[in-house]
């Protein structure tokens, strides 16, 4: 496994401005998918510990939408990101 060595820690929210976590993404274009293991800091609780089966959605405990979906790739379980429901600082 590849140990990512060069990343930017960016802070996401939610559309509705819910502070969400905290992550460590690598270098390219967008943000498609979070690692649990990028993960810095998790504000809600929905992402870290977040041991759900594939294809379960993960809501924003503040506006109810669709933020996510738990998908495995690769043999890791991973949330890929509603690209609507996404802000990034």
């Amino acid at each position: 496994m590849r140990k990512l060595t060069k990343y930017k820690i960016l802070t996401i929210y939610c559309k509705c401005g819910l502070k969400l976590l905290r992550y460590k993404k690598g270098p390219g274009r967008r943000l498609l998918k979070i690692h649990r293991d990028r993960i810095t800091k998790d504000y809600t609780g929905k992402f870290k510990e977040d041991f759900s089966d594939k294809n379960t959605n993960i809501f924003c405990p503040n506006c109810k939408q669709r933020f996510a979906t738990t998908k495995i790739i690769n043999g890791k379980y991973v949330n890929k990101v509603n690209q609507g429901q996404l802000k990034i600082k």
